[in-house]
């Protein structure tokens, strides 16, 4: 009788084992349902696609140069921020919006890297192909206005290269909005007017990279002559665009 009772109550715990082992399973396959349900969170910032192919901006700017600058270079900042979240940094605005709260209690990996991105994501929508290298000026409004601060476009490109060759080390030469007036300035690193950390602020009409980087495969030191190719692929389009934002 001892064994018989011992063998009903052996079945027993063998019994609610199992269904306690079929319960859990159970409950792991529908946690795992839901999340196969759920979208996985996707990387704060993402490399944007170029608007022209590597090599359309030739013969100013080579394809390698371009291939490099988009991969290697803006990716790497794409990356370092990903790899780095911030808490002082407000992920739910737009990427400009970030740039506006940079200022020096910011950390130099997210300045650096946001800057990079920021800058480099505007740089290739201010770039167009030439490949006739057609005469490349401003119209419109944006025209109007730098003949207006400037007294005549050819004068702009004049004070706006000798500020971009004269940059020391790596940086950007912008033209910006200020007060109601146009303005040539420079930023150093990846710093742009954004930022509160900037020399002089304000919104961002034209943008040129400095950075060897952008230049040296095709031109090494001759950074002059880079900026000189440069004006027949600037895309003053673009610029009016940004000019006549809110």
């Amino acid at each position: 009788m001892t064994d018989r009772r011992d063998f009903f109550k052996k079945a027993g715990l063998l019994g609610l084992s199992a269904i306690a082992t079929k319960l859990v399973s159970n409950e792991k396959l529908h946690v795992l349902d839901e999340l196969a349900g759920q979208s996985l969170p996707k990387a704060a910032f993402t490399l944007p696609a170029l608007p022209y192919a590597y090599n359309a901006l030739e013969p100013f700017i080579d394809e390698q140069t371009m291939m490099i600058h988009h991969t290697k270079h803006h990716q790497a900042y794409v990356n370092k921020l990903n790899e780095t979240p911030s808490t002082n940094l407000d992920y739910s605005v737009d990427d400009a919006t970030k740039c506006r709260n940079i200022d020096q209690y910011t950390s130099s990996v997210i300045r650096n890297n946001l800057g990079g991105h920021v800058n480099h994501s505007l740089f290739w929508t201010l770039l167009k192909p030439n490949p006739l290298s057609k005469p490349n000026a401003p119209v419109g409004k944006l025209a109007e206005a730098i003949n207006k601060n400037f007294n005549s476009f050819e004068e702009f490109k004049k004070q706006f290269s000798e500020k971009a060759v004269k940059i020391f080390g790596s940086g950007w030469c912008w033209l910006i909005e200020k007060d109601g007036k146009l303005v040539i300035t420079t930023t150093p690193n990846q710093d742009n007017p954004l930022m509160k950390v900037a020399e002089q602020r304000g919104k961002i009409v034209m943008a040129l990279d400095i950075w060897e980087h952008a230049y040296y495969l095709k031109y090494q030191n001759k950074r002059a002559d880079y900026i000189a190719n440069w004006w027949n692929i600037a895309n003053w389009n673009k610029a009016e665009e940004l000019f006549l934002s809110k």
